[in-house]
């Protein structure tokens, strides 16, 4: 090398660290230690995405403005930095200490839920039954005189007999006889619910009271008089058909007391049919798996409105205080406090004549702010809360009444995390809240009392115990009705008739309850194994959805499994109501169900459009694929960002058109399921269809780990980061160790978290 040559050699500059090549080209608009910037990217830089991934992604999209900028080797160099600095689990846990919890107010559900808990635990508690349907008595009688014969015992699965002219079985006769229809009705979501009682004849229909022991009967809590019937048609007008409706709020994942009482006498026709409409469902005869033989207790339900839970960050918390929230709250009290005294006998144990009764009343009003404070009342608390409103002069019932109301409205019982202690106690009331949205029942309590929730191996024990009962299986399952978009309107599913003919509101009842029913069984097996929930070749279909979607009928009647090629089915991914809940009426969407696919299955985070645009499909040539029209639609390099995400994923689900049935075409051109991927781990993936993306999305620790954090926050309302920037990666460790269980899951999750920011005894004496 010559002179000049060596000159020049020495006199070129040394490339760029990562570190200032981030602080020319990131900093202005990520903040000089990734922290944001409030006029330009207001987020923390930090994400799921592994660094060849992070590497890959600013090569092609950074800066925003000339993603040239930058080489290849630049971008790889920056992506270390960031990565290094602020981005991963690891450097935000060196550089900043993890969030406080969000202080936050009961949710509305954890407030109903609670409530419903609170009364309960006055009475005697029972489990839910087996969906079979109901404990049937049938009489000859006049009327519902029980001293007439009875001529026939059995279980019946549904509400809709007609019995003609003739009697309802052999032996009885024809002209006067009556049925009673006794057990438990199973709610399957939280929402109002509508009964329809369509008979000629008499019926009366009883729902959630207090039955009295021996007969079943519906009565008041005294005994002496039957409790009013949600539906009375007990009185005919000739044989006219009469329909008769009632509208009330249920609970999601109880059993309530019911019974339908009915009789003919000298009537022409018997017929009886009780239909009821879900929430978000449809009108249908009321049957099994809705119905249990085996006897339920009251539920005490709050059907007053609240405004709505914030859910900006993807699940409900209790962080917005309003007037509106203060005012429902009241109401709510108010309408608990009446429920109170009108059962007061029953829940106080005491009667109206009873001498002691001032004092008894007082004991329960004592126990009652214990268990809805969660926690044994300080002498300041007794004299607040107990004594004050049995002041001199006061009636014992009005006293009752302020005593709810003051302590539904106390701070203690709408704030669960307030105050200075926390002990045994907070662990219970975080345990209760996290596994079933409620207080802590008596064998919690007990633990807390007796100092059995100091070590991990407690408080997991605890969490064992908690999650195989029913409050959590229902709060689990309201999660995968928000994961799956299954607590969307119904009316959102809504096709049209002349190019999808048959697809109608009981068909789409039909396919909610097919998905419905899919999750609960591989969520509550044995096995309850994640990797079945996704890449399972079957769909659990009754006849109407077999024939639809053209299918063997299954055996048994019902809702029975189906299998299918496993190159077209895959789990949830596939099943036909969340594709069809995923498209337009007239046309797929790979658009919704790759945006779908990335944040929920996947685990990715995807920025908000730039702008809205609506997808006119008048617009395009009628001979182009939805594919092509998609690939049109968004090439703009501002779309780009997150559809070269987005668009592969909905690609790899365009062979089930808008209803969710399996195709090989799109009018005469031949469908293209295949796309390349970017994982989050930095690969690229040629997925070819369904399968291909099912087995990703089990395999990935970025999807497993999404899913680990989506289901993290809807338990517990807060941001996995509170408890360790680690802590998704540690459940992620004892998920994969267990199999996959998610009921194991949801133990770890409840027990990793119960204890934090709480000192065990001898760190405290230290």
């Amino acid at each position: 090398m010559g002179l000049t040559g060596c000159l020049l050699a020495q006199e070129a500059p040394a490339p760029l660290t990562g570190e200032a090549i981030y602080a020319e080209h990131c900093a202005s608009c990520h903040g000089k230690h990734g922290e944001g910037n409030p006029d330009e990217v207001d987020e923390p830089l930090q994400g799921e995405r592994a660094l060849p991934s992070l590497a890959r992604y600013i090569d092609r999209k950074m800066p925003e403005d000339k993603p040239e900028i930058l080489n290849a080797e630049e971008s790889q160099r920056v992506a270390e930095f960031i990565y290094r600095a602020f981005y991963s689990d690891e450097a935000r846990a060196k550089n900043t200490p993890p969030p406080k919890p969000a202080f936050a107010r009961l949710t509305n559900r954890q407030f109903r839920e609670s409530v419903a808990d609170l009364l309960g635990s006055f009475g005697q508690a029972a489990q839910p039954g087996e969906g079979r349907g109901l404990k049937a008595q049938y009489f000859d009688s006049d009327g519902m005189n029980k001293k007439a014969r009875k001529a026939l015992e059995r279980e019946d699965r549904e509400l809709a007999f007609d019995f003609g002219e003739g009697p309802p079985a052999e032996g009885m006769k024809a002209d006067q006889y009556s049925v009673a229809w006794d057990g438990s009705l199973l709610a399957p979501a939280t929402g109002w619910y509508e009964f329809k009682l369509v008979t000629p004849n008499g019926a009366r229909l009883y729902l959630n009271g207090d039955q009295q022991e021996g007969d079943g009967n519906f009565r008041d809590d005294s005994g002496a008089k039957r409790q009013p019937a949600l539906i009375d048609a007990w009185v005919n007008s000739g044989a006219e058909v009469r329909e008769s409706k009632a509208r009330v709020f249920l609970l999601g994942g109880r059993s309530y007391p019911f019974r339908l009482d009915y009789f003919k006498y000298q009537d022409k026709r018997g017929m009886v049919r009780l239909e009821w409409k879900a929430p978000r469902g449809e009108w249908e005869v009321l049957r099994a798996p809705y119905l249990s033989p085996s006897r339920a207790v009251r539920i005490a339900v709050v059907s007053t409105d609240f405004p709505a839970d914030d859910a900006s960050e993807g699940y409900e918390r209790g962080t917005g205080i309003s007037k509106d929230w203060h005012e429902a709250t009241t109401t709510a009290a108010i309408e608990v406090a009446n429920q109170v005294l009108s059962r007061l006998p029953f829940l106080s144990k005491t009667k109206d004549e009873d001498p002691e009764r001032p004092a008894k009343l007082k004991a329960f009003i004592a126990t009652f702010a214990e268990r809805a404070f969660r926690r044994p009342l300080t002498d300041e608390m007794q004299q607040l809360y107990v004594e004050h409103p049995f002041a001199d002069g006061i009636a014992p019932e009005q006293a009752v009444k302020r005593a709810v109301i003051l302590i539904l409205k106390s701070p203690r019982f709408l704030y669960p995390e307030l105050g200075k202690e926390k002990d045994d106690y907070t662990v219970a009331s975080r345990l209760a809240l996290g596994a079933w949205d409620s207080l802590p029942d008596q064998p919690l309590l007990d633990a807390a009392k007796n100092a059995q929730l100091h070590t991990q191996e407690q408080v997991k024990a605890q969490a064992q115990r908690m999650i195989a009962d029913p409050r959590a299986k229902a709060k689990a399952n309201a999660f995968f009705q928000r994961w799956l978009k299954l607590d969307a309107d119904s009316d959102l599913l809504r096709k049209d008739e002349k190019e999808y003919p048959g697809f109608d509101a009981a068909l789409v009842a039909d396919l909610r309850r097919s998905l419905e029913l899919f999750v609960e069984q591989v969520v509550w097996s044995e096995k309850s194994d994640y990797r079945e929930l996704i890449q399972a070749d079957y769909l659990l279909f009754n006849d109407r959805l077999a024939k639809f979607y053209d299918v063997p009928m299954p055996e048994g009647g019902g809702f029975q499994p189906v299998k299918f090629d496993p190159a077209q089915r895959a789990g949830v991914l596939t099943h036909p109501y969340l594709l069809a809940r995923l498209a337009h009426p007239d046309s797929t969407s790979p658009i919704h169900r790759g945006v779908f696919v990335t944040r929920n299955v996947l685990g990715g985070i995807l920025k908000p459009p730039p702008e809205a645009i609506a997808f006119e499909n008048h617009k395009f040539d009628p001979k182009m694929t939805m594919r092509e029209k998609v690939a049109e639609m968004t090439r703009n390099a501002n779309c780009m960002t997150c559809h070269e995400t987005i668009n592969p994923l909905g690609f790899t689900l365009e062979n089930f058109d808008a209803v969710g049935r399996y195709r090989t075409t799109e009018g005469d051109r031949p469908i293209d399921p295949e796309a390349d991927y970017h994982t989050l781990e930095g690969e690229t993936l040629r997925l070819k269809g369904p399968r291909d993306l099912a087995n990703h999305a089990v395999e990935s620790d970025g999807a497993r780990r999404g899913f680990i954090r989506q289901l993290l926050q809807y338990e517990l309302k807060q941001n996995p980061a509170v408890y360790g920037y680690d802590t998704v990666t540690k459940l992620d460790a004892t998920f994969t160790a267990s199999g996959h269980q998610i009921r194991q899951l949801l133990v770890e999750i409840n027990a990793l978290t119960a204890r934090h920011g709480i000192a065990s005894p001898d760190q405290a004496s230290r």
